[in-house]
């Protein structure tokens, strides 16, 4: 009976060291997968930083590319108008381009200002009209014109917008405000809105 008990104990001590061998082997491989994980994670982590990296590059790419847009666009408009001074029905003596002005807190910039001693036309450029833009033209730069030439408050102020592009909603939008709106058309431009347009005076 003991020599029984001992070969079961040495059996059952056999399958402990089994077990063990089997656990440690396991721990190895769990490890061992633990840092093929984590390598992967910073491998990952790495293709993300190089991806942000690039993206930002991008981002100031494209934005140089927006800027320099944006420069043709009132570079061009500012030209063809300087040729005829005139816009639909009313004419001009002055031109003004990319005008800031500052007074106490107020501040704004007009890309375009067409002018004489009875009325103004602010002219707002961008290279692809957006209704956005149209809509912040409309309620804040439009609107601060009289704070900023208070010595101009006599003329009549009328508004347009030019753009190489200009989307079907922004026309529309454009339209019923009362701004005139321009795109280019050969080396010239010409007027977009309906046969029977009245401009809006602000």
């Amino acid at each position: 009976m003991f020599k029984e008990t001992d070969m079961k104990f040495r059996e059952t001590d056999m399958k402990f060291q089994e077990t063990d061998r089997q656990i440690k082997e396991n721990n190895l491989q769990t490890d061992r997968k633990f840092q093929e994980t984590a390598m992967r994670f910073q491998e990952t982590e790495k293709q993300f930083k190089e991806t942000d990296r690039r993206l930002k590059d991008l981002g100031i790419h494209i934005g140089g590319i927006a800027n320099s847009n944006g420069l043709v666009a009132e570079e061009y408009f500012y030209n063809v108008l300087s040729n005829t001074m005139k816009v639909g029905n009313l004419e001009f003596d002055y031109i003004d381009y990319n005008i800031k002005r500052k007074r106490k807190n107020t501040v704004a910039q007009y890309d375009i200002l067409l002018y004489n001693a009875t009325k103004v036309l602010i002219v707002e450029v961008k290279y692809n009209f957006t209704i956005d833009q149209l809509r912040e033209f409309h309620e804040i730069r439009l609107s601060k014109y009289r704070i900023l030439f208070p010595d101009n408050n006599n003329q009549k102020i009328y508004a347009a917008i030019a753009g190489m592009t200009i989307s079907d909603e922004t026309i529309a939008e454009a339209e019923k405000w009362g701004f005139f709106i321009l795109t280019p058309l050969a080396d010239a431009f010409t007027i977009l809105n309906s046969p029977g347009f009245v401009p809006k005076v602000f």
